[in-house]
């Protein structure tokens, strides 16, 4: 089941890109996979209300299969059908008098806790030092010190494991107390199903605002969201006069968060705001060492060199970082073969190389914006004009087709983007390269034009 949820997460970030903002939380976000028929090549998706089921099938079933394609890597025909409501007192809606209700029954503290996530295993470095403590203390004394707690920084730098962390220490510690890590994607939808049905958001409100530690992840997902915004500074003010702890996270400090009303991020300046910068290189080295010792792999001379290699080579996000080591692994064993930098190469060849590429990914989209008289703001922005969307999609495409960069690194440079994303636009530009005429010309100018750049660059 999980790999079926991370699929239909990774298509609806998909999605996101290609659907105005409220028609993807009207007739999208309601929907959650059921099943995978793999012998008939059916995903069943199910949501309540007959009315949005109806609306998915008659305007946005094949904007969803294509979808689903590009992130199952399969043809797949999707069928929408009806929730069947209340199989169990343990369903997150219970049905009443014809109403459906958020049921409390069905909240668990623990449950949304990575139990892979703690602080023993979090590398300390120069550039998390103070987050860490800041968290730590406030596992410490919830609501004692540090209350509201701001944590931010890019993906990929262990916010996430921090709050993680906090959650795990507290309910050790102060097994009593109700303990909610929740991010802000979650919240959103939970506050759209309950407004849906009569007297369900009284249940959501009595679920938030009587909770003991509040930990939201990516607080920058509510921007433009009005209503939700509203509910959550009610939710915040609440927890905060009754002494709650409240742990937020964000990949921007709140004074960039522009597009959140000024009272909230007012309100996450009032005590602590830390941030999580890239690891140095030391830091890096660290992080693998530990990973090794947690797989009892012995650190010779060969792993060292290796790990050496990957520190240098990824600078920017922990989280390729160890999944870089975590590929390294599996072909070392699947293959079964001592970990070595011949391997290293081979499984990581869109990383490293022999020499560094000379086209980046900058120069591309640097390119690309003067021929189509945009900025790079504008690139790596939400925006979905068409005279915006379609040149990223053009930068995409030669990224991935110029470049040594994966798929992921090439979705955070165009505003932190998934790679289905980055997936979806090669596919998009491919398809139609050397069909279109006009656009078949454009590609090999603007790579004419790279390549001419380039030169320049190494001269």
């Amino acid at each position: 089941m999980t790999k079926l949820n991370n699929n239909w997460e990774k298509t609806l970030e998909l999605l996101r890109d290609d659907m105005s903002d409220a028609a993807f939380e009207a007739w999208i976000c309601p929907f959650s996979p059921v099943s995978l028929d793999t012998n008939k090549k059916i995903l069943y998706i199910e949501a309540e209300g007959e009315y949005v089921v109806k609306r998915l099938n008659d305007r946005y079933l094949q904007l969803l299969q294509d979808a689903v394609k590009i992130t199952f890597e399969e043809p797949l025909s999707v069928v929408a059908k009806l929730k069947e409501n209340n199989k169990s007192k343990s369903n997150s809606s219970i049905k009443k008098n014809g109403n459906v209700y958020l049921s409390n029954d069905s909240f668990d503290e623990e449950y949304y806790l990575n139990p892979t996530f703690n602080f023993e295993n979090f590398i300390v470095g120069n550039n998390n030092e103070f987050a860490y403590a800041a968290a730590y203390a406030v596992a410490e004394s919830p609501a004692h010190k540090y209350n509201p707690l701001f944590l931010y920084g890019d993906s990929g730098l262990g916010k996430t494991h921090l709050m993680h962390a906090i959650g795990h220490h507290i309910l050790k510690n102060h097994p009593e107390k109700k303990v909610l890590y929740v991010s802000s994607e979650m919240f959103t939808n939970e506050l759209i199903n309950a407004i849906r049905f009569t007297d369900s958001v009284s249940q959501f409100k009595r679920k938030y605002r009587n909770i003991d530690v509040l930990l939201i992840d990516d607080i920058q997902f509510l921007e433009g969201k009005v209503e939700t915004q509203r509910e959550f500074f009610h939710t915040f003010n609440t927890l905060y006069d009754r002494n709650k702890q409240i742990i937020i996270s964000s990949d921007r400090p709140p004074q960039k968060l522009s597009k959140l009303d000024e009272r909230l991020t007012s309100r996450f300046l009032w005590n602590v705001t830390a941030d999580l910068q890239p690891p140095d290189y030391e830091t890096r080295v660290a992080i693998l060492r530990s990973k090794a010792e947690m797989e009892n792999i012995v650190i010779t001379n060969d792993v060292s060199n290796v790990i050496s290699l990957i520190a240098e080579k990824i600078k920017y996000n922990v989280r390729e970082l160890v999944g870089a080591w975590n590929g390294i692994i599996s072909f070392s064993t699947l293959m079964n073969k001592p970990i070595s930098l011949s391997i290293t190469k081979t499984v990581l060849k869109d990383i490293i190389s022999e020499s560094d590429t000379k086209i980046t990914v900058e120069m591309i989209k640097k390119i690309v914006c003067k021929h189509y008289e945009i900025t790079i703001k504008d690139i790596e922005s939400s925006k979905r004009s068409r005279n915006i969307a379609f040149p990223r999609q053009i930068a995409m495409y030669l990224c991935k087709e110029l470049t040594g960069n994966s798929l992921p690194q090439i979705g955070k440079l165009f505003g932190g983007r998934d790679h289905t994303t980055v997936m979806h636009a090669h596919k998009k530009i491919s398809t139609s390269y050397n069909v279109d005429i006009d656009l078949t010309e454009t590609i090999d100018e603007l790579t004419w034009q790279i390549g001419r750049a380039s030169c320049r660059e190494r001269v």
